[in-house]
């Protein structure tokens, strides 16, 4: 049984699990510093939950919740667990707990790796948007960089795509 935890701010017990992980599975110029995290953890907007098979920290997914969508910022599967089933579960469950479009980027597809990050995507029910688009840089040094965007139920509007993306220049990367 996979548990669900909200993780609040950096003295929750559950902070250090997550806060290992996830510079573990992203690269720098896609994780926030320690101050975009403070701010993060400020804004109404953003939730953070930790997720536990038993006592075992199995991952995370860090998002923002808007009116009409939430957009998943950050998700990962402790490395040691991937392959058993538990990305699924944790995505469809958190999917199934909203009516709400959840919306993710991925890197574009140019090897196997990034070509089965889609087709887990995909199986998980999500569709690919047509919309160029260029996540803003969390660290100075770093340009913003080219991802797909991903929706579920449907692909979004040209109209709802500029609404998340200026969410996302206005509010999420602030």
């Amino acid at each position: 049984m996979i548990n669900t935890i909200k993780i609040e701010d950096k003295e929750h017990f559950s902070f250090n699990a997550f806060a290992e992980l996830y510079k573990t599975s992203f690269p720098i110029f896609e994780q926030r510093t320690e101050k975009q995290q403070e701010y993060a953890f400020s804004n109404e907007h953003y939730n953070l939950n930790g997720y536990y098979d038993n006592d075992e920290f199995i991952g995370f997914i860090s998002y923002w919740e808007f009116d009409s969508y939430i957009y998943i910022e950050h998700f990962a599967i402790n490395t040691n667990i991937r392959g058993k089933g538990y990305g699924s579960s944790v995505l469809n469950s958190f999917i199934s707990s909203t009516n709400k479009v959840v919306l993710l980027e991925i890197d574009p597809v140019v090897d196997e790796i990034s070509s089965a990050r889609l087709r887990f995507y995909k199986r998980c029910g999500f569709f690919e948007n047509p919309f160029p688009h260029k996540h803003p840089a969390y660290r100075n040094g770093f340009n913003p960089h080219d991802l797909i965007v991903l929706t579920t139920q449907r692909e979004i509007s040209e109209d709802e795509y500029n609404i998340f993306n200026a969410d996302l220049k206005n509010i999420v990367m602030r």
